[in-house]
């Protein structure tokens, strides 16, 4: 036997409603949602994965500077409203 208490009442609700929607039992709502959660808790569920040495792969970007002063160039600057124009730009069809 197994006793499960819920101090949520928003959820204690919830299963009520759908107990009755279904017509069937709180404790036959409770157990079926149970077993659906153990059993999607498997070990085939799980994402298998080799950890990589972040510190192995790293490396540094080098390039040619030709002194040239670029701290006056600003991209996008003439944009005054940001999210009329991300929002114009994603209704844009291509044709």
């Amino acid at each position: 036997m197994l006793a499960i208490k819920i101090d949520n009442m928003e959820l204690e609700k919830k299963i009520f409603t759908y107990a009755k929607l279904k017509e069937k039992k709180v404790e036959e709502i409770t157990i079926e949602a149970i077993k659906q959660f153990l059993d999607k808790q498997t070990k085939k569920d799980e994402i298998v994965y080799t950890k990589r040495d972040p510190m192995k792969y790293i490396h540094k970007i080098k390039y040619e500077d030709d002194g040239e002063d670029l701290s006056d160039i600003q991209p996008y600057s003439h944009i005054e409203d940001s999210a009329k124009y991300i929002h114009d730009l994603r209704r844009i069809r291509v044709k």
